[in-house]
């Protein structure tokens, strides 16, 4: 560490305290963001998943059983 005198050290720490370089828009953005669709679950299909899930879980209404029965049978189970 260099030995500063307590004078420019005083100026050191103002100009630091005073900084508003943060405050400077970006105004190109660093990274681009590409979103590119995988693969396409129909809908219909979530549904099931998800009614067979709740059956699962303990629900016994009507949706819940029928798309029990549709998840055992697509999985032969």
């Amino acid at each position: 560490m260099t030995k500063q005198t307590f004078k420019e050290l005083c100026e050191v720490l103002d100009t630091e305290r005073l900084d508003i370089s943060y405050r400077k828009r970006i105004t190109k953005p660093q990274v681009q963001v590409i979103t590119k669709t995988v693969k396409v679950i129909p809908e219909r299909l979530k549904r099931t998943f998800f009614h067979a899930g709740r059956y699962s879980a303990g629900d016994r209404d009507s949706l819940a059983v029928e798309a029990y029965a549709e998840y055992e049978k697509a999985e032969n189970l």
